[in-house]
Parts: C-alpha cells; sequence; structure tokens
C-alpha cells in the first residue's frame, strides 16, 4: 500500500530516487555491521570491553562534527566529488576492518570508515534539500528518513544472520561491497546539484578560506557578543563582568579537586565514606542476562539490585550452580532459590554493607529469611590497594574478569577535576580577544597581516591544555583540536552583525530542538533498563507463540531489550510515507511541536502501568511523533538555508544527536539511578521525561514566534 498518489511521485526527479538509493544502502551497511560488531570484537577478535568503549566513543564524534566541514567542502567543491572520496573511504574503511585482526589496525580502519560516514552525512540531505522545493520538501525528507530506517531494518533483521552462519567478517565484506558499489552509480549517473553560475562563484574561495567559513555558525554567538560590546558601553560592562564572573568560578571548581562518580564499562567506583561500591550493569550471570546495578541507602550502607526478566524461573535450573560457585553462597539450595524468585518481585535485593572486622575481602552470607548480605571492609580504598582488590575480585569468579588496573585508573579519575566549564568559558574570551583585536588590525591596516603575533600567542596559551593536571591524554588531543578551530576567527569575515544573527538563531533552533532528543536516546539506556526490570512480557510471549503455533511454528520467542528498536523501525517503515503526506502542506515549526507533543505523550503512557502492551504503545505513539517532527525538522533546515550554504546547514544540523546524546545519556542515567533504584518510582522518571518534552515545545513556540526565519 502506498500513502502517496502519482502526481506527488512525479514531483521527484531520477536524481532524487538515486540518492534516497544512496542513503538506504549506506545505512544498512552501517547498520548492519554496528548491530553485531561489538561482540565480534570481543568474542572473535578478543579485544577487552573496554577498549571497544574507545572505538565507539571516537567513531560516534566523527559521524556527528566532520558535516560541520564536510558540508562547507562540498558548497566548495561540489557534492560529487565529496560523494566519491566518501564512498571510498566507507568501502575501504569496512574491507580493512574485515580484513585485520590487531587493535590498532582494526581501530584505524573503523576511523577511516567512520571519516566516510561523517563526509557522506550532509551531502544526501544537503542533496534531497537542493532537489525539493516548498511543495515536495516535507514528503522528500519523509521518504528519506523512510529508506534510513527501513535500511536498519533489513539489513540486521535479514543479511546478517544469514552472512554470520557461515562467517561473521562476511557481514562486514557486504557492508564494504554495499558503499563501495555506490562508486558507480555516483560516477555514472549523479548528477551535482549545484547551479553553474554558484559553481563558478565558489571557485573564487579558497580551502583555507572554506574551512575557515565552515566555523562561522558554531561561534556566531560569539561574534554577536562582540557586536553588542563594540556598540555598547552597557553591553560591554554587562558582558565582561559576566565573562570574567564565570572564568573565575569555573577556575575555584577546576582548582579544588572533587570526589565524584567514575563509571567505566561495565564497572563503576563510587567514592563514599571510603567505601568503593562495584556496578555491574548487565550480563553478570551470562547465560540469564541479568542486570545487577548499585545504589547508596546512606552512609554505611549499599543496596545492589539484581533484576531479573519475566522469564528468570526458566533459568533456575542454571542459574543455581553460578549462584553456589560464589563464596558464601555454597549452601543455597533449589527450594532457596524458587522461594527467593517467587518473593522478588521480579528483582532480587542483596544489600552492601560496610564492615570493619573483615580483612579487606568480600564476605557474604545468608539470614533466616533467604536474604544474603555481602560485607566489603570500608578500608578497602586504602593502603596496598590494587592487592586487595585482587583478591576481593578473585573472591568471586564473575567478577575474574574485571582488571584491577581498570579499577586503580577509575579510582586516579575520583580525583578528576571539573575541566569542562573552564576550558568553555576560556575558549569563548579567547574568541573575543581574537575578534575584537584582528577587527581592529583589519580597520587599521589594509590586511590582517599584524595578526601573526596574535596568532603565535593564542596558539601558545592552546598548548597551555597539555599541562594542566587531572585531564587524560584522549581529552588533551579533543580539547586542542577544538581551540584550534578558534583560530578561524582570524580569517572569518566578522562586518556582518545580521549574518552571525541568522546563524546564531539557526543554532539555537538546533539546541532546542535537542530536547526532544534527549527522549529519544532514552531509547538506548533509560527504557532499556526499565524493560529489563519492571516490564513484564510474559502475555506478549504468550500472544506471539501461539500466533506461531497458528502456523505450525514450535517458538519460544520471547521479549528482550532489542526489540525495543525493532518497534521504533517497524512503526516508522509501516508508516513514515502516509504520516509525510499528510503534513506535507503543514508549516514547519507548528508540525514538529505536534510531533514532539506525540513523542511526549507516548513517554508519558509508560507511567500508567509496568504492563508490556501499555509499553508497546507508548513506543508506537513515541515512534509516530518522531516520524511526524524530524523528517519536518531536516525539511525546514533545507528550506530557511541560504542556497549557496546549504550542504554546510545540513552539517549542522546533526548537531541534535550531539547535544541529545550527550545530554540525554548524562541527565537519564542520573534521572533513572535517583527515581528508579533509588525511590523505585519508574513513574515519576517518566513524568519528568514527559516535563523535558513540554519544555522543549514551549521553546520551540517561543521561537517560532519571536525568532523564526521565513521559509523560502
Amino acid at each position: 500500500m502506498s500513502p502517496t498518489n502519482p502526481s506527488d511521485r512525479k514531483k521527484f526527479s531520477g536524481q532524487f530516487w538515486l540518492v534516497v538509493l544512496f542513503e538506504f544502502f549506506e545505512r544498512g551497511a552501517y547498520y548492519g555491521m554496528m548491530s553485531f560488531i561489538s561482540v565480534y570484537f570481543v568474542n572473535v577478535l578478543h579485544f577487552p570491553k573496554e577498549n571497544v568503549g574507545v572505538i565507539k566513543g571516537v567513531i560516534q564524534p566523527l559521524l556527528y562534527f566532520l558535516p560541520i566541514l564536510s558540508g562547507a567542502l562540498a558548497d566548495r567543491f561540489g557534492f560529487r566529488k565529496l560523494l566519491m572520496i566518501a564512498f571510498s573511504l566507507l568501502g575501504g574503511g569496512y574491507f580493512l576492518t574485515a580484513q585485520t585482526t590487531s587493535y590498532g589496525a582494526v581501530f584505524a580502519s573503523l576511523v577511516i570508515m567512520g571519516v566516510g560516514a561523517g563526509i557522506f552525512k550532509p551531502l544526501i540531505s544537503g542533496s534531497i534539500a537542493k532537489l525539493t522545493d516548498e511543495s515536495n520538501s516535507t514528503l522528500g525528507f519523509g521518504i528519506y528518513y523512510w529508506s534510513i530506517n527501513i535500511g536498519a531494518f533489513l539489513f540486521p533483521l535479514f543479511l546478517v544472520p544469514f552472512l554470520k552462519a557461515i562467517n561473521p567478517t562476511y557481514v562486514i565484506i557486504a557492508s564494504a561491497i554495499c558503499t563501495a558499489a555506490m562508486l558507480i552509480p555516483t560516477a555514472l549517473f549523479f548528477k551535482d546539484p549545484v547551479q553553474k553560475e554558484k559553481a563558478e562563484k565558489r571557485e573564487q574561495t579558497n580551502l583555507i578560506q572554506t574551512l575557515a567559513n565552515a566555523f562561522e555558525i558554531i561561534y556566531s554567538p560569539i561574534v554577536l557578543i562582540y557586536h553588542q560590546m563594540r556598540t555598547s558601553r552597557t553591553a560591554k560592562i554587562i558582558w565582561g563582568i559576566v565573562l570574567i564572573g564565570l572564568l573565575i568560578w569555573s577556575g575555584f571548581k577546576y582548582a579544588s579537586p572533587q570526589s565524584v562518580s567514575a563509571r567505566y564499562s561495565r564497572i563503576g567506583i563510587v567514592k563514599g565514606e571510603s567505601t568503593l561500591v562495584f556496578n555491574i550493569d548487565r550480563n553478570m550471570l551470562s547465560r540469564s542476562n541479568y542486570a545487577l546495578s548499585t545504589h547508596e541507602s546512606d552512609s554505611t550502607r549499599h543496596i545492589l539490585t539484581l533484576y531479573k526478566p519475566s522469564y528468570l524461573s526458566d533459568f533456575s535450573d542454571e542459574l543455581l550452580p553460578q549462584i553456589q560457585a560464589w563464596k558464601g553462597f555454597e549452601d543455597v539450595s533449589q527450594t532457596d532459590l524458587e522461594s527467593w524468585i517467587a518473593r522478588s518481585d521480579r528483582k532480587i535485593t542483596l544489600e552492601l554493607i560496610p564492615d570493619p572486622d573483615q580483612d579487606r575481602t568480600f564476605t557474604a552470607h545468608k539470614d533466616a529469611e533467604g536474604v544474603f548480605s555481602v560485607h566489603l571492609d570500608p578500608d578497602l580504598a586504602t593502603l596496598n590497594l590494587e592487592l586487595d582488590l585482587t583478591r576481593a575480585l578473585n573472591a568471586y569468579p564473575e567478577l575474574i574478569w574485571i582488571a584491577p588496573k581498570d579499577c586503580m585508573d577509575l579510582l586516579k579519575g575520583l580525583k578528576g577535576r571539573p575541566f569542562f566549564m573552564l576550558y568553555v568559558f576560556t575558549l569563548i574570551g579567547i574568541g573575543l580577544g581574537i575578534v575584537t583585536l584582528s577587527s581592529r588590525k583589519k580597520a587599521d591596516e589594509s590586511s590582517s597581516s599584524g595578526n601573526g603575533l596574535l596568532f603565535i600567542i593564542v596558539l601558545i596559551l592552546g598548548g597551555l591544555i597539555w599541562l594542566l593536571p587531572g585531564i587524560g591524554l584522549l581529552g588533551r588531543i579533543i580539547a586542542s583540536v577544538i581551540y584550534l578551530s578558534v583560530t578561524s576567527l582570524f580569517i572569518i569575515d566578522t562586518s556582518s552583525q545580521q549574518r552571525f544573527a541568522d546563524h546564531a538563531k539557526f543554532l539555537l533552533m538546533i539546541f532546542l530542538y535537542s530536547g526532544f532528543w534527549v527522549l529519544y536516546f532514552q531509547m538506548f539506556d533509560s527504557v532499556l533498563w526499565y524493560v529489563q526490570a519492571y516490564v513484564d512480557a510474559s502475555s506478549l510471549n504468550l500472544a506471539v507463540n501461539q500466533f506461531l503455533g497458528l502456523f505450525g511454528l514450535d517458538a519460544n520467542w520471547f521479549f528482550d531489550v532489542e526489540h525495543v528498536t525493532v518497534i521504533n523501525a517497524g512503526t516508522i517503515i509501516l508508516l513514515q510515507l502516509w504520516v509525510s503526506s499528510i503534513v506535507k502542506n503543514k508549516k514547519a515549526l507548528p508540525t514538529m511541536m505536534f510531533g514532539i507533543l506525540l513523542g511526549t505523550i507516548g513517554m508519558a503512557i509508560l507511567a500508567i502501568n509496568t504492563s508490556i502492551w501499555v509499553f508497546v504503545v507508548g513506543i508506537v505513539i513515541f515512534s509516530i511523533g518522531e516520524m511526524t517532527a524530524h523528517p519536518k525538522f531536516i525539511s525546514y533546515i533545507g528550506l530557511v538555508a541560504p542556497q549557496e550554504n546549504k550542504a554546510m546547514y545540513m552539517g549542522y544540523l546533526f548537531l541534535y544527536g550531539v547535544f541529545g546524546s550527550s545530554i540525554g545519556g548524562v541527565v537519564g542515567a542520573k534521572l533513572y539511578v535517583h527515581f528508579v533504584d533509588n525511590l523505585n518510582q519508574p513513574r515519576t522518571l517518566w513524568l519528568v521525561f514527559s516535563g523535558i518534552g513540554v519544555f522543549t515545545i514551549l521553546a520551540l513556540a517561543l521561537y517560532n514566534k519571536f525568532l523564526s526565519p521565513k521559509e523560502k
């Protein structure tokens, strides 16, 4: 069934459908590999899990930040050339990943792939923006978004299991083939969607100027502050006081070491009352797929909650010998375990109590009521820590895989300093200094050659980052790269206040819209923890298995956390084109707000109860909100972006993922621990997230009324 009529389809050119084809294969290749690559790295290549985390921690920023540069380069050199480079890097990176086995080589191969994906992202959205207009932009971006989800749905569901059963590396090779093969239609059929006169104009801008201009948008707030300070003495005093105050405050916070929580993959160490607390996220008991989380109820007692899925009783036979292998749990019987499970209401609680009589080791006992307590010495975090950790971890077979060195690194992290705020405010101050002094030089002289000394001073200040304590090597590298980008202010023409005002409005809109993506990224964290701990899926399991039985299939299907993503992607595949056809003639920002409202309602529905059917309804409604809001958002950016800078604007729109994932990950985890782990109030958690959605709607409504640029 197609929700679009033939007249709508005729509006799209062959180039449009070619670009959609590119997106389908690129996203299918990416999600196909990512659906199993973490398991492949650990089980086949035997990489430590923490090293796998480092790989993903580098690749994701590449995917979200490189579009800022690649979008500007596409406007300068043309879309076709950049697409050829992107597909070459994607195919080559995937192929090298399949052929290499050492950690360094695999890491480098995936970086090549990540660079290709980062270059690719704005080219497709930018091409669609140029190939559509106000009459078909919404439907066009709906089709684009539909192709993303169908690629992400079909490849992991069908192609990956088939190839993985033959040879896991075939999955990665298939990703290489799917992306490298796109070089052929790009070379033969793709035409650059930039007009010839625009192409001639862009040739007048050199490469350095193009790269510098790419940072115009991100530094537009600094330029606007400069213009206010230049034209108003009052504004100069106010901004000066604010900036100096923020620098003093952040400097004081940096100079005062703070006791903070440090989290590391499956284990976390929290310093409180000289006690180390181990926090294992999931899979402590590998076959039973449990999750063990930790929270502190007071200064002397810690509660560990072992969450179990609704099908826990099915694994009691396998679980018993694993529990009996624990020191102090040898006498647990099958009767004890079954009674424990029956009383636990889908979660089992262990108490972790500081025990001054124990010699820096874990001990455990079972009281008359069958409640198991684990005791930990409060002096564990003192002398001979690494030896004590080794002894403590070896006391539990399930904890042996945790390296004491990793725990030591985490403990050192407790003395880390809040560098981020000091860095941001220092960056703003240096940026204002560059714009101010550089503008004066340009006003006094015909050229900006006098900026050489100032440039050297800025580089020296940036070098001081490497001398500050409490910053890791990766943090120094990332901070230095971002710092170097501020030097682009030497080259950027900052004389046009209106242009930078438009840039700042655009940046603000992306930040406000990111509030919705704070909710979306809970699908990969809080929602999954909630499903595992609270949602009873037995009725859905029974219904699905009975339905399969009608076809003679004796399946033992059960709902698990990965099916949350299946619900989301499947709903979008079924309804995206229909929804896009409905809203194609609606105004962008009101439609986005309506979509966010649906997503907020979907999140609020989760607060009703823990029924699996209520949960599914909530996720489906959230997905409908997502498919309503997001394609319209991309369409809106394409309509308001300057014609000569569409690819650059499309590169910046991916910042919603940066804001949403970073804020959503941190805030979501903290809220979950507070409301669910500590207070056992999951309903409150979903209402709080719904409040974030309502705030996002109100903020966008104010933006729409006072700041929204007109759609072209």
